[in-house]
């Protein structure tokens, strides 16, 4: 069947509930909660999203999952160049309808796709993202994204109000995580505003937060260390409750001995008493830097 842009018809308008039903029936969809499938069905905070990318009409985007697309269109306004990767074969055929042929539609799962090839077709550090991430794939699309932050100049997130509060978390916080360390070693992260779970159909049982992920020049952690920072990280947060000294000798740990991890941790300016949530990417760093130099 023709789009409606091919028809010379109106385009529909995901972010009314009405509408997005419309859109959903005639396709036989159904959102699916094991998927974290919710839809924004809110005009005013698509806009707000779009705004806090900053967008000149200069920029490349990426947006992950557009859903019906709520905010493609507002993008593909905005931006020189729109790339939208959606896994669900319905949504992709209903986002024919909803964001016209300015918008290059991927049908592909993120957490699969060849992230280094679609995104090298533009210069290093001039992507925008975009994305209103499903709650099933939130820490791992975040993670790709930070392992790739090279590419990107700015990053626009909508995650659940509790994951955002772990992302924010400062040293010293017990909310901080893996997730928290990755992400403040690749970026300045801030909070653009609070999305009331009233403006989703289906409505999710949490609200969720907007953020603005800034990335760093020059980055902290060079892309050659990175996979090593991450793992130091993670063995740190595998027992969080316990000493640093037994997180990273423990079976979780990194295989050093539990003299050797106070060691390391000593060299590093770190006291091995500590617990992994008091520690700042900076710390990290400087406990990866020493542990590749130990033979």
């Amino acid at each position: 069947m023709r789009s409606c842009e091919e028809r010379g018809l109106p385009r529909p308008d995901p972010t009314s509930p009405g509408q997005l039903r419309d859109l959903f029936r005639q396709d036989g969809f159904r959102p699916r909660r094991e998927l974290g499938q919710t839809f924004l069905v809110d005009s005013n905070v698509a806009r707000k999203i779009v705004r806090a990318a900053h967008l000149t009409g200069r920029e490349p985007v990426l947006e992950i999952g557009p859903g019906a697309g709520a905010v493609t269109p507002l993008l593909a306004e905005q931006a020189r160049r729109v790339v939208a990767i959606e896994m669900d074969s319905v949504l992709v055929a209903i986002l024919a309808d909803t964001v016209g042929r300015g918008v290059q539609v991927v049908h592909a799962d993120f957490l699969r796709v060849d992230l280094d090839a679609l995104l090298s077709s533009e210069p290093p550090g001039s992507w925008r993202c975009v994305a209103n991430l499903p709650y099933a794939i939130t820490g791992p699309a975040i993670t790709r994204l930070l392992q790739s932050a090279e590419c990107f100049d700015l990053m626009v997130l909508m995650v659940q109000q509790e994951v955002a509060q772990r992302l924010l978390a400062p040293a010293g916080h017990r909310a901080r995580g893996l997730l928290t360390v990755l992400a403040e070693a690749s970026c300045q992260v801030a909070m653009v505003g609070n999305v009331s779970r009233r403006c989703f159909f289906p409505r999710p049982q949490v609200d969720s937060t907007i953020l603005a992920f800034e990335v760093r020049r020059p980055r902290l952690i060079p892309a050659g260390v990175f996979p090593t920072f991450e793992r130091i990280v993670k063995a740190a947060f595998s027992t969080r409750r316990k000493m640093l000294s037994n997180a990273l000798s423990g079976p979780s740990g990194l295989g050093l001995s539990k003299q050797d991890a106070i060691r390391l941790l000593s060299q590093s300016g770190i006291e091995p008493g500590r617990r992994a949530e008091s520690l700042s990417a900076e710390e990290f760093l400087a406990l990866t830097k020493r542990f590749t130099d130990i033979p």
